[in-house]
């Protein structure tokens, strides 16, 4: 039997979101309502009864709720913006890392805690891999917004060197930005993540980032298959995805 699980944060008006975010999104009225439409005095031709559409508009960041960060994000004038990425960023073999046990106010996840969580896993980290890094902290998400922004929990340089090596796909987080608030000033993640050039490597290289990911722990096994491809907006740097895992 195959089962999914939604890990994707609701899309509404005042959702949370990272400061650098902007206040979206913001739903505006569309071109078609049903009010209006009814008046047209349109008929169903099987009923005839009246029919309708309704359509809406809305502003939204690229990085809005459940999304994933293109290397355009971190380096300027970068080839591979978001509708460059390929599906399997999205889709594929993936892995949860558990450090729930590090659960708490601005708590440093690091490698150590990363490479125990892969053996408490019974598996391990294989290259192309989707990561999923699951902290706990995304229960503040709606209850407590303020912690969930401003106390988060994230990963130390020396976590990111370590997802580094073993060439993960994309690393996804239950958080807003992957980094610790001590060491966001530099993101060393999203640095060493998504320019990989400054390692010394080849821009392909990169690693995706998909940041608030909600409902990690209903996922019954560390082992699954992801789903949460980008919209491919053309030339930028970010999108909302549908993100669910298929067990």
């Amino acid at each position: 039997m195959t089962t999914t699980i939604d890990l994707t944060m609701p899309i509404y008006e005042g959702m949370p979101g990272h400061p650098f975010h902007g206040r979206t999104p913001i739903f505006l009225s569309g071109t078609l309502n049903h009010q209006m439409y009814q008046f047209m005095e349109r008929r169903n031709p099987y009923s005839n009864e009246k029919i309708s559409f309704a359509n809406e508009q809305i502003v939204l960041c690229g990085h809005t709720g459940t999304h994933m960060d293109a290397p355009s994000h971190a380096v300027s004038g970068a080839a591979d913006s978001i509708d460059h990425l390929a599906l399997e960023r999205g889709y594929g073999p993936a892995l949860r890392l558990d450090v729930t046990e590090r659960f708490g106010p601005r708590a440093e996840i690091t490698a150590a805690d990363l490479a125990a969580a892969e053996a408490r896993s019974g598996d391990r980290i294989r290259p192309g891999d989707i990561v999923l890094i699951w902290t706990g902290w995304a229960t503040h998400a709606f209850a407590r917004t303020a912690e969930y922004l401003d106390q988060h929990m994230g990963l130390t340089r020396d976590a990111a060197d370590w997802l580094r090596e073993r060439r993960p796909a994309t690393v996804g987080v239950d958080l807003s930005t992957p980094e610790t608030i001590g060491g966001a000033h530099g993101s060393p993640v999203h640095t060493n993540f998504l320019r990989p050039q400054a390692l010394g490597l080849p821009p392909s290289d990169y690693i995706a980032i998909i940041e608030n990911l909600v409902n990690l722990d209903r996922i019954p096994t560390s082992r699954f298959t992801f789903v949460g491809a980008p919209l491919p907006f053309r030339g930028q740097t970010g999108s909302p995805i549908r993100a669910f895992a298929v067990v």
